[in-house]
């Protein structure tokens, strides 16, 4: 979903904490956080200021992203989640939006009258790498779900979603860098951008670049930033090369 509005969106963390499921967890910055302050991430906790989102902090057409620091689907927040689906289901003024690394639950934890998915409800999957996106975006495409995105991030190698998009589902692919320390920071390159790039440009799907991370290979540089600001500004400015470059190949 790419439009300026993403930055302003509301952050709801109904329950804290996961569980790694695959390489893109490796350097997770909720884990990260939790360890400077002596807390166990692996440990699911309903929040405890955060579970409810109250109609006063949420305006009308509010564009809210949900579990930044869980996954909305994760098998220990089941008790929990119909509240969520209460207020989302009251509220359709707004959009919400999740993302996860766990796609095959979709379908079991939906409510009984969600049917093909509800139009302010986008779901977009997260995914690392070619497996990764061999797994979750089959999946994702197989669950009920009437807005479908990708979130490509971190990115640490080369993908292809070429057949995924062919389908016509999918409406969007979210590109960032991995942003750890950097000791750890896995390398995001240029040409992994402009593929998927290309890929979307070619099918007339929507692309956002939303941050470079703090290592991206151009060139043979490192051109990455380590300010959060300022890795959002160079994933602006390398997408507006990419779109100049394209639409000057279309003339």
């Amino acid at each position: 979903m790419q439009n300026v509005d993403v930055e302003k969106a509301i952050s709801w963390n109904p329950w804290h904490g996961c569980k790694k499921v695959s390489q893109g967890c490796k350097n997770c910055f909720v884990y990260k956080m939790d360890e400077r302050y002596g807390r166990d991430t692996t440990k699911i906790e309903k929040g405890k200021t955060t579970y409810e989102l109250k109609d006063k902090n949420c305006p009308p057409n509010s564009l809210v992203k949900l579990c930044f620091a869980s996954d909305f689907f994760i098998k220990e927040a089941d008790e929990w989640r119909n509240s969520c689906w209460d207020f989302i289901r009251r509220r359709k003024d707004c959009i919400f939006v999740i993302t996860t690394k766990r796609p095959e639950r979709i379908k079991e934890c939906v409510p009984s009258d969600w049917e093909d998915g509800w139009d302010n409800v986008y779901i977009s999957v997260s995914i690392e790498n070619q497996e990764m996106a061999d797994i979750r975006v089959k999946e994702l495409l197989e669950a009920p779900v009437k807005h479908r995105e990708v979130f490509c991030s971190p990115l640490i190698g080369p993908i292809t979603l070429g057949k995924y998009l062919d389908t016509g589902l999918i409406k969007c692919i979210d590109v960032g860098g991995e942003m750890t320390f950097v000791k750890d920071v896995r390398p995001l390159k240029y040409e992994w951008v402009e593929s998927l790039y290309k890929e979307a440009y070619d099918r007339n799907i929507e692309f956002y670049f939303h941050q470079s991370g703090s290592m991206l290979i151009k060139g043979g540089k490192n051109i990455g930033k380590w300010n959060l600001k300022e890795q959002i500004k160079l994933a602006e400015e390398i997408q507006h090369e990419l779109e100049r470059k394209y639409r000057l190949n279309d003339k």
